[in-house]
C-alpha cells in the first residue's frame, strides 16, 4: 500500500513538473543562491512566471527548450491562449500541456514552426532566443554591427543587434556565440531585461567598427565636405531631418610641432566609427623634397559630438595604412619605412598601376601604440586611392592614400594580389582563396564583393 501511495505521489510530482504554468510565488530554489542570475530568476518567480522542479531546484545551467521558453513568454506577456483545437502539429499532440502555448506563439509569429513541426523539446540557441524575444516584445531590428562573431550574413543578424541595442543581451569578449544553447538562467535574465527597463544592462556597446568616406550609425551620417571657403570639415547629418552639424574643421585642428606640413582632412579621408568615437587617419610629417610623398600616416580621434579631439601616438616605426578598430584593438597594415617610401614613389610619382609587396597586419591596444602584436602576413598589390590637391603656394601634390587592394569588412579582411582574391578571417585566423581574378579595385556590400579586374570588367563574388 505504501509503495502504491509513493507511486501515486511520484506521478503527481511528474505532472506538476510537466505543467508549464505550475509555479509558486517567491520559491526559494536550492541551487540559485550564489548564481549570477539569482536576482532575475527570483524576479520571475515572484511574478509566478517560472517554477522549479519537484526537488526544489531550478537547474539554472540546463538548456531551455522551445516549449519552456514559449510558456515563459506567454505568462510574461499575459497573452490569452489560443483555444482553436483545429491547429495541428506533427510533433505536438493536442493533449500535450504545451499544445495551446505553442499554437499561440506560432499564431502570434513569436516562435514559428517549420513544415508542421514545432520541435518542442529542442534546445533554444542564443540566436533563436534573440529572434523570439525581439518579436515578442516588438523591438526594432537593427543593422549596426555589434558582435565580432555575428556578421550581416547571419539569419538573425538584425535580431541580435536589436536586442543588444535595447540592452537585453550582451556577449563575452566581443562574441555573442549565436549557436550556443540558452540556459534557463540566461533566458530568465534576457526575459527580465525585456520586461523591465530598470533591469537592463547598464549600456550598449559594439565591438565592430564602421569604416568609409561616409558612415552611418543610429540614423546619423558622418562624412567629409567643403565649406564655402574651400576648407574640408567633418559633418554629422540627421538622416531623418537633414539637419547638419559641423564636428571638425580642417583649419581648427591644432598643428603640432612634430606634424610638419600635415594633411588632415580631404575628400578621400576614410573615417572609422567605433561606438562614440571617430578615428581619423591623416598624412603626418613632411613631404620628401624629391617626390613629395608623405613620410607617414598618423591618426587622431574625437567623440561623435565633436569634442575631445586628440592626436594619438602612432605605432612606433609605423608607415601604416588600412586601419580599422575591432574588438577593442586598433588594426593596420605596415611595411618597413624604406620599402614603403619606395612603393609610394613608384605608385604616385612614377604612375605605375601597382607594385606587389608583402604586408604585415598588426594590432595594438586602443591607445594606438602599446601591446603591439603581429597578426599575420600576406602578399598584396599596392595600388593607392591617390589623392591630388594643392598645398601652400598652389603647387600640385599627389599622395598615396588607402590601399585599394585591402578592405576590412566586419570580421574579415579581403585582399588581392598577383594570384587572385583572398579572404582572411580575424576570428579563426584562416585564409581562403575566393577567385583567380586579377584585380585592380574592389568594393564591398553586405552580401557581396564587387571586383574590377585589370581590363575594367566587374565580377560579383559572394563574401
Amino acid at each position: 500500500m505504501l509503495k502504491a501511495k509513493l507511486t501515486i505521489v511520484g506521478i503527481i510530482l511528474i505532472i506538476i513538473a510537466a505543467n508549464p504554468f505550475q509555479a509558486q510565488a517567491a520559491t526559494q530554489f536550492s541551487d540559485v543562491n550564489s548564481h549570477w542570475a539569482k536576482k532575475e530568476i527570483m524576479y520571475l518567480s515572484d511574478l509566478n512566471i517560472i517554477g522549479g522542479y519537484p526537488d526544489g531546484t531550478f537547474n539554472p545551467n540546463e538548456p531551455i527548450t522551445r516549449s519552456q521558453a514559449s510558456a515563459m513568454l506567454i505568462k510574461a506577456l499575459k497573452i490569452p491562449l489560443n483555444e482553436d483545437t483545429s491547429i495541428q502539429f506533427k510533433d505536438v499532440a493536442k493533449d500535450s500541456p504545451y499544445y495551446k502555448i505553442l499554437a499561440t506563439v506560432n499564431e502570434k509569429g513569436i516562435l514559428r514552426g517549420n513544415n508542421g513541426f514545432m520541435r518542442p523539446g529542442e534546445e533554444t540557441s542564443r540566436a533563436q532566443m534573440a529572434a523570439i524575444l525581439r518579436r515578442a516584445f516588438d523591438m526594432p531590428l537593427d543593422k549596426q554591427p555589434t558582435f565580432i562573431d555575428v556578421t550581416p550574413a547571419h539569419w538573425a543578424y538584425q535580431d541580435i543587434n536589436g536586442i543588444a541595442k535595447q540592452r537585453v543581451a550582451g556577449g563575452s569578449n566581443g562574441k555573442f556565440m549565436p549557436k550556443d544553447a540558452v540556459t534557463r538562467a540566461q533566458f530568465s535574465a534576457f526575459l527580465v531585461r525585456a520586461m523591465d527597463d530598470k533591469m537592463k544592462l547598464s549600456n550598449y556597446r559594439s565591438y565592430v567598427s564602421i569604416k568609409g568616406k561616409a558612415i552611418e550609425q543610429d540614423g546619423l551620417l558622418y562624412s567629409i565636405a567643403k565649406d564655402k571657403d574651400g576648407y574640408n570639415q567633418i559633418i554629422k547629418e540627421n538622416m531623418e531631418t537633414a539637419k547638419q552639424e559641423v564636428l571638425l574643421k580642417d583649419e581648427d585642428i591644432p598643428r603640432s610641432p612634430w606634424d610638419y606640413s600635415p594633411l588632415y582632412l580631404h575628400n578621400n579621408t576614410q573615417l572609422i566609427l567605433y561606438n562614440n568615437e571617430i578615428f581619423i587617419p591623416y598624412y603626418s610629417g613632411d613631404f620628401a623634397e624629391a617626390d613629395e610623398v608623405p613620410y607617414a600616416y598618423a591618426v587622431m580621434k574625437m567623440n561623435t559630438n565633436g569634442q575631445e579631439l586628440k592626436k594619438m601616438k602612432e605605432p612606433s616605426g609605423s608607415n601604416f595604412r588600412n586601419m580599422f578598430v575591432w574588438n577593442d584593438r586598433i588594426f593596420y597594415t605596415d611595411v618597413d619605412a624604406e620599402n614603403w617610401n619606395y612603393l609610394n614613389r613608384r605608385i604616385v610619382q612614377d604612375n605605375e598601376k601597382f607594385v606587389d609587396s608583402k604586408l604585415e597586419l598588426y594590432s595594438t591596444k586602443m591607445d594606438g601604440s602599446s601591446d603591439k602584436k603581429k597578426e599575420c602576413s600576406f602578399d598584396a598589390r599596392i595600388t593607392f586611392d591617390v589623392y591630388s590637391y594643392s598645398y601652400g603656394d598652389g603647387t600640385p601634390i599627389e599622395a598615396g592614400g588607402e590601399n585599394k587592394s585591402v578592405l576590412y569588412d566586419h570580421s574579415s579582411i579581403y585582399y588581392f594580389n598577383n594570384k587572385g582574391i583572398f579572404k582572411y578571417s580575424l576570428l579563426d585566423k584562416t585564409t581562403n582563396k575566393l577567385s583567380n581574378v586579377l584585380a585592380k579595385d574592389m568594393n564591398i556590400s553586405d552580401t557581396q564583393l564587387v571586383v574590377t579586374d585589370l581590363n575594367g570588367k566587374k565580377h560579383i563574388l559572394k563574401k
